[in-house]
């Protein structure tokens, strides 16, 4: 859904640009900008949100190689500790 013109009730475009520092460490992988995507956090120079990546790594397949390589890590608690990880990552994100 998209921001109305109050007079003109036209569609209002967000602007572009970008909010993560050309010197962040962040900057060569993950770009944030309220033109695309609705702000959302995407790969850098792409249109594909960073929560994509966080999704895949939860399911079974995405995450059978590691625990397989690392047992005593349960399943629940390396998909608890990804929801973690990507809620503070994408929510500090979403802040800039």
């Amino acid at each position: 859904m998209s921001t109305l013109d109050a007079r003109t009730q036209e569609p209002v475009a967000r602007e572009e640009r970008e909010l993560i520092p050309s010197d962040s460490p962040l900057a060569p992988f993950v770009s944030v900008n309220p033109g695309r995507m609705h702000g959302e956090p995407c790969f850098a120079g792409t249109r594909v949100p960073v929560q994509t990546l966080f999704d895949y790594l939860e399911v079974e397949d995405g995450l059978s190689k590691f625990l397989a390589g690392f047992p005593n890590v349960s399943r629940e608690v390396a998909v608890a500790t990804i929801g973690l990880a990507s809620r503070g990552l994408l929510d500090g994100l979403r802040r800039l």
